[in-house]
């Protein structure tokens, strides 16, 4: 009889085997303990490492736990559209060329509006100064199955990928999947650092489900991905002659950097109909039952599988026209939005110095040390985090965002009458030990136009 620890191994090798990777290992405590896993074995106490700033808040808490010293890459911004888009293979060279100190680099790829980043460009570049590139690839299982998807990290070179197998895909509810390629990361540290983090008590229920996602991807994924994509392409093109709506599409491509472009991902300003993205996404959920993946300051996304059949692309296609034709009175502010360039903030100290500082919550928190993460969601990447100042634009945007519908779950006071900073008093080595970012401060998030998040 096959017992759970021989049925596991070779699950893995599966996988591994399927999508071309050197090994495959499951987690059960959603992709932020892989995250945290990865982050664990590429980095430590320290070390710098170059990150996204546009990514998940788990990216954060890891520099928390592992002490590293973040040089965050700067998204490429998109001014007539308000969202940002990946970093450029050029954008990459130019913050390692200024920081040769920097030990690993991470990205995030694609972003929740589908815009994806030259992975295998970006790999060469690393791999030819021996560093290890990890890629946040949440929403890319499906990737590897389809010649129309993405291209899959791991085949372009990365030597870490993280996936949500919940997110786009078929596994259950924190099921998650690490991804290694190349031979720069050892397999046996990834293993020890999950062994530190995770439970002992893994669901063999959330192993089962990645691999059932596995096998029927290996025998019906063209087909199935075939499918998602016609529906998709369909639905786009219906509601692009939708008068009021706004649909992204795949002209996107080669424009700000965007080098790729997920077909599922179905982003829809509704700016036009004099609402914002937030109501239209409640709108959807309270007159339609219908639950978009976020909703913004200018428009809603809805993340499409291959489990969506016509009837359900029916029915957000004619929810959506129906929006269009008698859209709602606007029942809340539309958010004040700053330039973007305001909302790059100064990482005066470590995430890991401030967030173990003695802290206070104060009123008026321009000028001060955060403490604290303020992540909209979805997709949950922080509007500031810890050891970054907080300037004016920053505290407008988040405070003018609540009152448009934004959700901040992890604002240290949700209504942000007040914030938690770090104490005036400290110690010297805290307030004088400002990060070196090298000439890309860290800067906020994908979209300033977005109360959302992976």
């Amino acid at each position: 009889m096959i017992t759970a620890k021989q049925a596991v191994p070779d699950a893995e090798r599966l996988l591994a085997d399927a999508v071309g990777a050197r090994e495959a290992v499951f987690t059960t405590c959603g992709s932020s303990i892989s995250i945290h896993t990865a982050m664990l074995t590429v980095t430590g106490p320290g070390k710098k490492i170059l990150i996204d700033r546009n990514v998940h808040k788990s990216v954060v808490a890891s520099l928390v736990l592992a002490g590293a010293r973040p040089v965050w890459l700067r998204p490429r911004w998109d001014h007539e559209r308000q969202i940002a888009h990946p970093a450029t293979a050029r954008d990459v060279e130019a913050a390692l060329g200024r920081d040769p100190d920097v030990s690993a680099v991470l990205i995030i790829t694609p972003t929740e509006y589908g815009t994806g980043a030259d992975v295998r460009g970006i790999a060469d570049i690393c791999h030819a100064r021996g560093l290890p590139l990890m890629v946040d690839e949440a929403w890319g299982a499906h990737f590897p199955f389809h010649p129309g998807m993405p291209t899959a990290a791991v085949r372009a070179g990365a030597d870490l990928v993280v996936q949500s197998l919940h997110k786009a895909d078929g596994g259950l509810c924190q099921a998650s999947v690490i991804l290694l390629g190349g031979d720069l990361v050892d397999p046996v540290d990834l293993r020890l650092r999950l062994d530190l983090i995770t439970t002992t008590s893994p669901s063999a229920l959330m192993f089962g489900s990645i691999d059932g996602f596995r096998h029927r991807m290996v025998h019906q994924g063209r087909q199935l991905l075939d499918d998602a994509l016609q529906r998709a392409n369909g639905l786009r093109a219906r509601l692009s002659k939708t008068a009021g709506l706004t649909v992204l599409d795949e002209s996107i491509i080669g424009q700000d950097g965007v080098a790729e472009w997920d077909p599922l991902k179905l982003s829809v300003d509704v700016s036009a109909l004099g609402i914002t993205g937030y109501q239209a996404k409640d709108w959807l959920q309270e007159q339609r039952r219908l639950t978009a993946q976020l909703g913004d300051a200018h428009r809603v996304v809805c993340s499409l599988t291959y489990s969506d059949d016509d009837e359900a692309i029916e029915r957000l296609a004619e929810a959506l026209e129906t929006l269009a034709a008698e859209p709602p009175q606007a029942d809340r502010p539309a958010p004040r939005i700053p330039a973007l360039e305001d909302l790059n903030l100064e990482q005066a100290i470590t995430p890991r110095e401030a967030y173990f500082a003695g802290t206070e919550q104060v009123a008026d928190p321009v000028g001060r040390i955060s403490a604290e993460m303020i992540s909209p969601y979805p997709p949950g990447v922080p509007a500031i985090l810890p050891g970054e100042r907080f300037n004016a634009a920053v505290v407008d945007y988040l405070r003018a965002g609540l009152a448009s519908g934004m959700t901040l779950p992890d604002a240290s006071d949700p209504s942000l009458k007040t914030f938690r900073v770090v104490r005036a008093e400290q110690p010297a080595n805290l307030a004088t030990n400002a990060i070196d970012t090298g000439s890309e401060v860290g800067s906020f998030r994908h979209s300033a136009g977005s109360g959302e998040g992976a």
